[in-house]
C-alpha cells in the first residue's frame, strides 16, 4: 500500500491519499461514501497504525465487494500538490557510512556499528517541492537513501521486535552542504538547512515489499545516472539500525531514519570535477518498489 499526504491546490488542508496505478485516490471521500472512518493524514494514521490500516483495508475490500469504481475518486494531477509525508516527526535520524563502496570512495574506515547523526523537522520537504538554495549555501550535494518510517513506540529491543516496529519505507535525499558539514566535528549545520530532507513520494507499507534488503537504488542528476546501487550493499540492515538506535533512545511513531547513501555523490569526485548543485538542477531518486522522489533546486 502506498500512502501520501496531499493538498488540493489553493487549499491548506492536508489529506490522506492512496496511490493506485500511478493515480491518487481520494481515500477520505471513498471511505466516507462507504461509511468507514479512516485517518485524515499519515500523522494521524501513525498515532494508531493498526486500527488505521485495518479501516483502510476494510474500505478497499468493501469498495471491491460493491464494485465501486475507484476511477470516480481519482484526484486530477493538475489539482494535486504533494505535502511532506510526516508533518512533525519527533526524530530524524540518519546513518552515515553505511555502504562499503561509499566508504571506499571517501577513503574512510569501515565502522563496526551504525554511525548516527540527525536532522531537524525544518529540513523536511515533499515530492516535487522546489528546494531553495540559501544565499549562504556553498557546496550542496545530493544523497539518495532508503528511509525507515517507525510505526510503534519501542525502547531497547532486539532485531525481531525492531522489524515489528517498522511501519514502512520511503525515499529520501539527505541534502548536504559539504562546507558547513565539516566546519566542526559535528555534521549538524551542513545537514540541517531548510528543506534539506525531501522525502516521498509515498510511504510504502512494509507488507508491500518482498525484500527491503534487495532493492535497486538509483539517483539521476538532470537525467544522468550518478548513483546506481542496491540496498543489499548496506553494511547494517534496517532491523539492525532500528534495534541499535533503540538501545539509546525511545523511538516513536512517525520517527524517520535515513539509512545511508551509496557511492556516487559529488564529494567523492576529484576536486577539479566537483560540480555542486545549482539553480535549476533536478535530482530524481528511484528505489525499486517505492517509486521516484523528484525535486528541483532553485
Amino acid at each position: 500500500m502506498k500512502l501520501i499526504n496531499y493538498k488540493i491546490k489553493n487549499k491548506s488542508e492536508n489529506k490522506l491519499g492512496l496511490i493506485e496505478n500511478n493515480s491518487v485516490v481520494d481515500l477520505l471521500r471513498l471511505s466516507k461514501h462507504l461509511d468507514i472512518a479512516v485517518p485524515k493524514t499519515i500523522d494521524e494514521l501513525l498515532s494508531s497504525s493498526h486500527l488505521g490500516l485495518e479501516n483502510i483495508h476494510r474500505t478497499l475490500k468493501k469498495a471491491d465487494k460493491l464494485n465501486v469504481n475507484k476511477e470516480d475518486y481519482i484526484i486530477p494531477k493538475a489539482k494535486l500538490t504533494y505535502s511532506p509525508l510526516i508533518k512533525k516527526p519527533g526524530k530524524i535520524l540518519c546513518v552515515g557510512m553505511n555502504y562499503v563502496n561509499h566508504i571506499i570512495e571517501r577513503g574512510g574506515d569501515v565502522p563496526i556499528s551504525p554511525i548516527f547523526f540527525n536532522k531537524f523537522p525544518n529540513t523536511l520537504a515533499a515530492h516535487k517541492q522546489e528546494i531553495v538554495l540559501q544565499a549562504n549555501a556553498k557546496k550542496v550535494d545530493y544523497e539518495g537513501e532508503l528511509v525507515i518510517v517507525i510505526g510503534k513506540q519501542i525502547n531497547n529491543v532486539n532485531e525481531k521486535k525492531a522489524e515489528d516496529a517498522i511501519f514502512g519505507y520511503t525515499i529520501g535525499n539527505d541534502v548536504s552542504d559539504r562546507v558547513f558539514q565539516y566546519e566542526s566535528s559535528q555534521w549538524l549545520i551542513g545537514k540541517s538547512m531548510d528543506d534539506f530532507a525531501p522525502i516521498g513520494p509515498s510511504i510504502v507499507t512494509k507488507d508491500s515489499i518482498d525484500s527491503v534488503q534487495d532493492l535497486s537504488i538509483q539517483t539521476r542528476l538532470n537525467g544522468k545516472v550518478v548513483q546506481d546501487s542496491s540496498t543489499k550493499e548496506m553494511l547494517f540492515d534496517v532491523n539492525k539500525i532500528v534495534s541499535y538506535a533503540s538501545q539509546y533512545m525511545t523511538l516513536m511513531p512517525g520517527d524517520l531514519i535515513f539509512t545511508g547513501t551509496p557511492k556516487g555523490v559529488i564529494l567523492e569526485q576529484p576536486k577539479e570535477k566537483q560540480k555542486w548543485l545549482k539553480t535549476n538542477d533536478k535530482v530524481d531518486i528511484s528505489i525499486e518498489s517505492l517509486g521516484t522522489l523528484s525535486n528541483v533546486f532553485v
